[in-house]
């Protein structure tokens, strides 16, 4: 077994991935965040949550539309989230690209990595009540 292969049966062992996307789930999305609210602290720059009503087709239609560097993650069975760094602005480019794959309404929070990741999730999940 390849090294990547191996890589991805711990985290799906752990529960780290979706079973049905392969991507991260909601614990690993939490660290994932968390650390890019480190990095914009560290850089000056900015970090965007995005959440999105969809299932795993639309999860997986996410990941292949959004940068590399963007986290996709699975975050309840019918929400999906992307997690975003930026040097400025807000999450609208985001959200833009999002629009080509779903009409879904959106709800977004950007931080300059003050905020606490709960603080994060809390407003994002209050903007797209």
């Amino acid at each position: 077994m390849r090294a990547p292969e191996l890589i991805v049966g711990v985290l799906r062992g752990k529960g780290l991935l979706d079973p049905h996307t392969g991507l991260p789930c909601r614990e690993l999305l939490i660290d994932r965040l968390g650390l890019a609210l480190t990095r914009v602290r560290t850089h000056g720059t900015l970090v965007s949550l995005v959440l999105v009503p969809g299932d795993a087709e639309v999860a997986v239609q996410l990941r292949q539309t959004m940068r590399d560097d963007h986290t996709v993650a699975q975050y309840e069975p019918d929400l999906v989230a992307i997690v975003a760094e930026h040097p400025h602005g807000d999450a609208k480019p985001i959200v833009e690209r999002v629009r080509t794959v779903t009409n879904a309404r959106t709800g977004w929070y950007t931080s300059d990595g003050n905020a606490r990741v709960h603080e994060v999730l809390f407003r994002a999940e209050a903007a797209l009540i």
